[in-house]
């Protein structure tokens, strides 16, 4: 059997140029779009919530005692301390609504419900069985994904129940 050679017809310049685009692409992809920061939900004793970058962000609970509180964080709008104001939650289409009380803490609002775990053990169990959260605030909605809730979710009734 007769072998036959093929003589490529693209200039050595510019086939070596292409080598050098497509490692230049690969590069490019690599290093200019750096990972998104940490986002995951965690519980630290008596606190569960959803983290970016080490900071509460979106939805975080905390308990004292038979009293429990819902925080609402994440939005970039100031709001007045101390004004009241109701949040939206919705749990894979399940809606319910807050009454809160704006603070500052470490230079950013909050929105704070309180209320006994026993009148928020609903509202935590769609948490820890959902997908996704949309929370509407005076400040806007966002959505709080709900992947790795239950298991902090579930540390914080532990220890607060």
């Amino acid at each position: 059997m007769e072998m036959i050679r093929f003589r490529s017809k693209t200039p050595l310049g510019l086939r070596a140029f292409g080598r050098l685009f497509a490692g230049f692409c690969a590069l490019t992809m690599v290093f200019a779009a750096p990972p998104a920061g940490a986002q995951i939900w965690r519980n630290s004793g008596t606190t569960s919530g959803y983290y970016v970058d080490d900071r509460p962000n979106g939805i975080f609970l905390r308990c004292a005692g038979p009293s429990l509180t819902v925080n609402f964080t994440g939005y970039d709008a100031e709001l007045p301390t101390g004004a009241s104001y109701r949040v939206g939650i919705s749990v894979d289409g399940i809606a319910r609504l807050f009454r809160t009380r704006s603070y500052e803490v470490r230079g950013r609002s909050i929105l704070v419900h309180q209320d006994t775990l026993a009148n928020l053990r609903p509202l935590i169990e769609d948490l820890r069985l959902g997908k996704v959260a949309e929370v509407t605030t005076p400040a806007g909605r966002y959505n709080v994904p709900l992947t790795g809730s239950g298991a902090a979710l579930g540390a914080l009734l532990e220890r607060c129940g």
